[in-house]
């Protein structure tokens, strides 16, 4: 009789738990140790209404990624331009320094040219004082006083003109040259006036006499010389 109650009170138990889980939705229960399987059914309004509440999220998101990229662009080709006119900026400085640069080298290159060319300028003033005492010294001995004279001042004379033709080599190798003006045209750069000579031969304003020979070092001018200028012969200095 207790037997018979139990299975009874035990099949109600079981039935009203299988309805009640039917109607709560649960998949699993477990009754007196055996488990109860239940497959649970989704509800059509939770799934919409989880539907409804994600499309906003969504189309926010949908339309943050399609705008995104327009933005990044646009920050992309503001940096792109701002870069440019850097690297613009930059190139025509660097071009500037090298230009200074380039300037500075050849000023340098320059002066250091000068430097070896005409670096001995003041002595060769000097030498010439020399070679203009030496060559005067030479000129004033006259051939017929050589040949009047003792053999001594011969071979003195002999000596200075050695010592003359030694001096013009040595200037020669150093760039130190005569200007021979004799029969050129008055050049103001080159030439200084100290005296003024008629000459029926030479056309006015050619030089005819040197009074004191001009040097050039290099080219460039060391010591203008003082010249006589032809002028224009009066008639009675042409008809003698």
């Amino acid at each position: 009789m207790v037997g018979t109650y139990l299975l009874v009170l035990r099949g109600s138990c079981k039935n009203a738990v299988m309805s009640a889980s039917r109607r709560n939705g649960r998949g699993f229960l477990t009754l007196c140790g055996n488990p109860i399987q239940h497959k649970t059914e989704e509800n059509p309004d939770s799934v919409d209404s989880a539907k409804i509440r994600k499309c906003p999220t969504e189309n926010a998101m949908q339309h943050k990624m399609s705008s995104s990229p327009c933005a990044g662009q646009k920050v992309l080709q503001l940096q792109m331009n701002e870069l440019a006119k850097e690297h613009q900026i930059l190139q025509e400085n660097y071009k500037k320094v090298v230009a200074r640069v380039e300037a500075d080298n050849r000023r340098i290159r320059k002066c250091v040219e000068d430097a070896r060319l005409y670096g001995i300028h003041s002595f060769c003033k000097d030498v010439l004082a020399v070679a203009d005492l030496l060559e005067k010294t030479t000129k004033g001995i006259m051939e017929a006083d050589l040949a009047n004279s003792n053999p001594t001042l011969k071979n003195l004379y002999e000596g200075l003109c050695l010592i003359d033709e030694k001096l013009c080599k040595i200037f020669s190798k150093h760039g130190l040259e005569k200007m021979n003006s004799i029969g050129l045209k008055y050049n103001s750069a080159e030439h200084e006036i100290v005296l003024r000579v008629p000459s029926v031969d030479a056309s006015p304003g050619t030089v005819v006499k040197i009074v004191q020979e001009g040097y050039k070092l290099h080219g460039r001018i060391l010591r203008t010389a003082q010249v006589g200028l032809a002028i224009e012969a009066q008639p009675h200095f042409k008809e003698r």
